[in-house]
């Protein structure tokens, strides 16, 4: 079974919400897992995950690139990681301005 990337599973999922089909839901939130390389913390959604991965991978354009940014401390995140802010929305909105002001060239 190959790995779809993230921004490719996030999408199908909202298609599937779109069209409210909701039979092979769990099979995709099973890729969704996969392509969050086995990451178990509950606290984590995994929609909210490949959400900004997906994000990360189109603004770096490189998926090693991005998968760097989210795991090394930011100083524009005051020391955090990225990924650790995606515990609730209101970190996963911090870091989502943050990889669209770096899209925009605007680094902290």
């Amino acid at each position: 079974m190959s790995v779809r990337p993230p921004s490719e599973v996030f999408e199908e999922l909202k298609r599937l919400r779109r069209e409210g089909d909701n039979r092979s839901l769990d099979e995709l939130l099973d890729d969704a897992r996969l392509a969050l390389r086995g990451s178990t913390d509950s606290a984590v959604t995994p929609i909210r995950t490949l959400e900004i991965r997906a994000l990360a991978d189109r603004v770096f354009a490189d998926p090693a690139r991005a998968e760097a940014w989210l795991n090394h401390p930011n100083r524009g995140l005051n020391g955090q990681r990225p990924l650790d802010l995606l515990r609730d929305e209101l970190g996963a909105a911090v870091v989502r301005e943050q990889l669209e002001q770096i899209d925009h060239g605007i680094f902290a």
